[in-house]
């Protein structure tokens, strides 16, 4: 088996309600989806960010075609080492090979892909509610602008999914409404419900050791970049009690051994697409396990195809403890056939299946490449110029507090 063809298709999909963060908001998800056909007519998929376009996955075509899907060294190591400076990151190229390649590889052998990986010590992961303020949607619904409405949306969350742990998206508004939403949320859901802050690195040293200190008392299962580099995160790391969590700071291998050494972080939030995929992942993993670091898996607006691959990912990895991050439960649709792989109780695993387990809806996959070339519906992943909706004409700039 070979490989012989890589498309790449464009796809926006709706979300329930525009999500905001620091950066502004956004109400799509645009994603890249790789098609890779091998010589036998075996089709893999992947998926990667919506920056990435075909052009980009062109260059390496002619150098992967004829080569194993199997060798997925082989071919992110093409990518990886295209040149020493990374004009554009090539780890999510990277990733959506290597999933392509896996879902590939794992059809031919009838075997899923978290076998591929090292085999599953997990059936099922717990997986964490992900709170965002919002924006009322098309229709007048969903705004989430206050601290009593996300409680009220964090309490729907919970009951609809069963959600042991919740992170809040912080950033948009003022330091103080982060923090007097986490009280309210600890009020709201008892001492047991694992909480988490993410603020993207918005706020300087002195405001998160600030805000950190008031939210030592409330038990926060970790306290994610609330600054920006491992410097910054030393300097909170030394003043607040509750376990520093990254993405930001530490996301390739690089930058792993630079922040355990200035005692920057206490979790390392794995992402395939930062990393470079899901078997680099896995060796990340291990890694952190000898530095005594925690690990999670971190979710940036994938559809169904990056997800299922999260959870395959996620039950092969034998330290990981933490829930997962989750944002594709705010999609209203997904581009697999049966919809979104919604948690139940709390809890999601892997599809059933050789691969990666999913079967990709075309009929969908041709409506929401529509959308993404119509113009109609670009979010500010993909322009700078529509940073938040509500705001006109208004841009970050960082740190924001």
């Amino acid at each position: 088996m070979r490989i012989d063809t890589i498309e790449c298709f464009p796809v926006t999909l709706p979300i329930e309600a525009p999500i905001l963060t620091c950066y502004g908001s956004l109400a799509t998800y645009s994603r890249t989806i790789i098609k890779i056909t091998a010589d036998n007519g075996l089709v893999g998929w992947g998926e990667t960010s919506g920056r990435y376009k075909a052009p980009v996955f062109e260059r390496f075509a002619r150098a992967l075609r004829g080569s194993s899907p199997w060798d997925t060294t082989y071919a992110t190591n093409r990518v990886k080492h295209w040149n020493y400076y990374p004009y554009e990151k090539p780890e999510p190229v990277m990733a959506a090979i290597e999933m392509a390649c896996l879902d590939l590889a794992g059809k031919a052998a009838g075997e899923p892909v978290w076998r591929l990986l090292g085999g599953r010590v997990q059936q099922r992961v717990p997986v964490a509610g992900y709170l965002f303020y919002r924006h009322a949607n098309a229709e007048g619904h969903g705004e989430v602008h206050d601290v009593a409405s996300l409680v009220a949306h964090a309490r729907w969350q919970v009951e609809r999914y069963g959600f042991g742990s919740l992170k809040l998206k912080g950033g948009y508004y003022p330091p103080e409404t982060d923090r007097d939403a986490l009280e309210a949320l600890r009020d709201s859901f008892g001492r047991d419900m694992r909480l988490r802050i993410d603020p993207q690195g918005s706020w300087t040293p002195a405001t998160a050791i600030r805000i950190g200190q008031d939210i030592d008392r409330l038990g926060l299962e970790y306290y994610e970049d609330p600054c920006w580099n491992a410097a910054g995160m030393a300097a909170v790391r030394a003043r607040v009690r509750t376990p520093l969590a990254t993405n930001m700071c530490v996301n390739q291998f690089e930058d792993l051994y630079p922040a355990v050494r200035m005692g920057a972080i206490d979790v390392v939030l794995a992402d395939p697409w930062y990393w470079g995929g899901m078997r680099a992942c896995i060796a990340a993993d291990r890694a952190c396990h000898t530095m005594g670091i925690d690990l999670g898996v971190h979710s940036g607006a994938e559809l169904g195809i990056g997800w299922a691959a999260m959870l395959h990912l996620a039950v092969a990895m034998p330290s990981l403890r933490l829930a997962i991050d989750c944002m594709n439960i705010h999609l209203t649709d997904d581009i697999l056939v049966g919809g979104k792989i919604d948690p139940v109780d709390g809890m999601a695993a892997p599809p059933d299946g050789p691969g990666l387990g999913i079967e990709v809806d075309e009929e969908k996959l041709a409506r929401y490449g529509s959308l993404a070339t119509s113009g109609q519906a670009v979010d500010r992943f993909l322009d700078p110029n529509l940073a938040d909706s509500a705001r006109p004409g208004w841009h970050p700039s960082m740190p924001a507090w």
